[in-house]
C-alpha cells in the first residue's frame, strides 16, 4: 500500500476543512493566508531543517520551500516580516515541538505531505489566492523533484504521514474557523 493510500482518508477530510472551502470557493480572507502563510514558513523550516539534518534532500534540489514562504509573507505585508500577534497559536506551537522530536526520517513523512501538496494542491491554489506572489508554490522542475521525492519514501512512513495530516487538519481548523 502507498504512501497516498495510507493517508487517503485523512488528505480527504484536509481537503474538506472550512479553511480548504474557503480557498476553493474564494472567499478566504487574505489576513488569513497571510498569517497560514507565516505558520507555513515555520513548520517547513522545521520539517527542511530536520531532513537536512539526515542529508535527505541532497538530491532533492528545489524541495525547500521555507525561503520562498518568508518572501511571500514579506510581500504580502508591504516588506514588514515582523509576524502579527495572531501568528502565534496553540495548534502552530504543538507542531513546532512535535516536529523537534522525530528523527530525520520520520520528517521525511512531513515533507512528504507538505511539500507534495503544493506541488499538486498548491498549484490550483496559486490560481485562487489573490496574493502578491506565490514563490513557495512555483517549481522549476516538478516532475523529477516528485520522482525523486517518491524515491525515497518507504510504506513504513505511513503512520508518522497520517500524523502529519493529523496536524494539518488540526492547524487548517485552528487558522481559519467559520
Amino acid at each position: 500500500m502507498s504512501l497516498k493510500e495510507i493517508t487517503a482518508d485523512l488528505h480527504e477530510l484536509a481537503e474538506h476543512t472550512p479553511f480548504m472551502k474557503a480557498v476553493f470557493e474564494k472567499r478566504l480572507p487574505i489576513k488569513v493566508w497571510e498569517e497560514w502563510t507565516y505558520w507555513r514558513t515555520m513548520f517547513y523550516s522545521a520539517i527542511e531543517g530536520k531532513c537536512q539534518q539526515g542529508n535527505l534532500l541532497e538530491d532533492l534540489q528545489g524541495i525547500k520551500r521555507a525561503l520562498p514562504l518568508m518572501q511571500d509573507y514579506i510581500e504580502m505585508r508591504n516588506g514588514n516580516w515582523l509576524p502579527s500577534k495572531d501568528c502565534n497559536n496553540p495548534a502552530l506551537n504543538e507542531y513546532l515541538d512535535y516536529i523537534h522530536t522525530l528523527t530525520p526520517d520520520q520528517a521525511l513523512a512531513h515533507l512528504y505531505v507538505w511539500h507534495m501538496g503544493d506541488l499538486y494542491g498548491g498549484q490550483m491554489i496559486k490560481k485562487v489566492i489573490p496574493a502578491p506572489t506565490h514563490h513557495a508554490l512555483e517549481f522549476e522542475d516538478a516532475n523529477t523533484l516528485k520522482s525523486n521525492l517518491r524515491a525515497k519514501l518507504t510504506d513504513d512512513l505511513g503512520t508518522e504521514a497520517r500524523t502529519a495530516f493529523e496536524y494539518a487538519i488540526k492547524m487548517l481548523k485552528a487558522v481559519y474557523h467559520e
